[in-house]
């Protein structure tokens, strides 16, 4: 594995001189992820998984790339309808003011790339830190006021999508950031299972105990009540294969991610967002092995 990681190392040094993302080789980029596809759906296969996380930089010495769940539809039922409770996408909107640079990409990638008819393509990914200037630069996204994010935030929460708040070392290789400022760099995507690379293929991908550490909720999971009628519309939301309905009942197994894409699709509101663990103060608080970097 040593070997692999120096030659690697070599061939992503070239890659982020010569062929990272810019505005002229979007659409080109874009058309690869049908392959890139197939290779994150064998993430967890056992001769080919080991390999391809370390190509992808999820795993191997000193690899800390991550994401996290953060259900943002403000009609879904949090807590039991407590008063009290802090909803998830505070969280995000507090990150979002405590960052000193702040960008929303041009279109979203993902979309582009599996050609998606649902969302809109323009509906791109929030980005926070120094680091972002480098896109802007480069053509790929602009600058944006912390209500320019706030408001992206809030269509995407209309829509029915899910955040995700995310650290991808992979992706500061692409998008030409420099090795010395890849940790000043913070990625919200704003995502559906039917356009999103990762999503599309979590339930092979969380076959791996690595890349179910990779992938986290912030502490919130999906419990059914006594409202459901049967319909099944939760178990075709859900990206993990975490829900059962069994005789009107609605059941959830360990594997819920917290995205509350369940809740959102359920026509009878008969599903509730719980806090199962805490979420911390500060949402860049649940990363783990390092913090990243949202102010200069």
């Amino acid at each position: 594995m040593e070997i692999l990681d120096s030659l690697t190392k070599r061939y992503f040094d070239l890659y982020r001189r010569y062929l990272s993302l810019n505005q002229k080789n979007w659409f080109n980029y874009a058309r690869t992820f049908s392959v890139v596809d197939v290779a994150m759906r064998n993430l967890s296969h056992p001769v080919l998984g080991p390999t391809l996380r370390r190509l992808f930089r999820f795993e191997g010495p000193g690899r800390h790339t991550q994401s996290h769940f953060v259900p943002i539809n403000q009609e879904i039922g949090y807590g039991n309808g407590s008063q009290n409770v802090i909803l998830p996408i505070e969280r995000i909107r507090r990150v979002i003011q405590d960052s000193s640079y702040r960008i929303l990409m041009n279109r979203c990638i993902c979309r582009d790339g599996f050609e998606c008819t649902h969302f809109p393509r323009d509906l791109g990914c929030i980005m926070l830190g120094e680091a972002c200037r480098n896109m802007v630069a480069r053509g790929v996204a602009r600058y944006a006021t912390v209500e320019e994010c706030q408001a992206q935030l809030d269509q995407a929460a209309e829509l029915g999508l899910v955040a995700i708040c995310a650290w991808a070392e992979f992706e500061t290789i692409a998008k030409r950031i420099p090795e010395e400022d890849h940790r000043d760099y913070f990625e919200i995507c704003l995502c559906y299972p039917c356009c999103c690379l990762g999503m599309r293929n979590y339930k092979e991908m969380f076959k791996s105990s690595h890349m179910r550490k990779v992938f986290q909720s912030i502490g919130w999971r999906a419990r059914g009540t006594d409202a459901c009628v049967g319909c099944g519309m939760c178990t075709e939301a859900c990206p993990v294969d975490a829900i059962v309905v069994n005789s009107n009942r609605i059941l959830v197994s360990d594997s819920c991610i917290g995205c509350g894409l369940c809740a959102v699709r359920c026509p009878q509101k008969a599903i509730l967002m719980e806090e199962t663990v805490p979420m911390k103060d500060n949402l860049l608080d649940h990363f783990w092995g390092f913090r990243p970097k949202i102010r200069g």
